[in-house]
């Protein structure tokens, strides 16, 4: 191949690789009980400020953090004062300067004691919960784990085997499931949405 057409290839396949660019994050909104049931951390924190740490000869990124309490987890989460940010990552998260030290529910993953949120995570400030999803991580939600929470685009929406459907636009009913509601067995192999009281 002559100079001028490798050039031309080369710089095709470098326009290609700009035009597209890197995969996205991408989350699916879903029901804070499944957000709940997924995660073996469930944490009332604060954000600090911006921290690394080495961890095992490598720099880890995330954030100092003040732990209110732990909803859901192993004693060692107990004395939490750092947590990862998945940095380097599509997913990786980042927390507003303007919202440290505001108290937050956080839905973590904790490795071999490395805890780490990243963007597809649950990270609400609490005041933005209702009482009854308070209620929810606070233990009705836990009744609910041995069941499934799935998502429907296209009502209407079946029913399915040990499964709560949502519906995944917004609609008051399902405003009133994501708020108020926590999906819990009715027999061996149902469940149905249950006001939480």
């Amino acid at each position: 191949m002559d100079t001028r057409k490798w050039i031309t290839v080369m710089a095709a396949l470098l326009f290609v690789g700009v035009a597209c660019p890197a995969e996205a994050c991408r989350c699916i909104k879903d029901h804070l009980q499944r957000f709940y049931c997924n995660s073996n951390g469930v944490l009332k924190m604060r954000f600090i400020e911006p921290m690394q740490i080495t961890d095992s000869g490598s720099q880890v990124t995330g954030y100092k953090i003040q732990l209110d309490e732990v909803l859901k987890g192993s004693a060692e989460l107990q004395s939490l004062t750092f947590i990862s940010s998945s940095a380097g990552t599509s997913c990786e998260y980042h927390h507003s300067e303007s919202d440290y030290n505001v108290e937050y529910l956080v839905t973590a993953y904790n490795n071999s004691g490395d805890v780490s949120v990243s963007g597809c995570n649950y990270v609400v400030p609490w005041n933005e919960l209702s009482s009854n999803q308070i209620l929810g991580i606070q233990g009705a939600y836990s009744e609910g784990c041995t069941r499934n929470i799935i998502s429907c685009f296209s009502p209407p929406c079946s029913p399915v085997q040990n499964t709560c459907v949502i519906e995944g636009d917004a609609n008051p009913q399902t405003e009133n499931q994501q708020k108020n509601q926590a999906c819990v067995p009715n027999t061996n192999t149902t469940c149905s949405w249950k006001t939480i009281e």
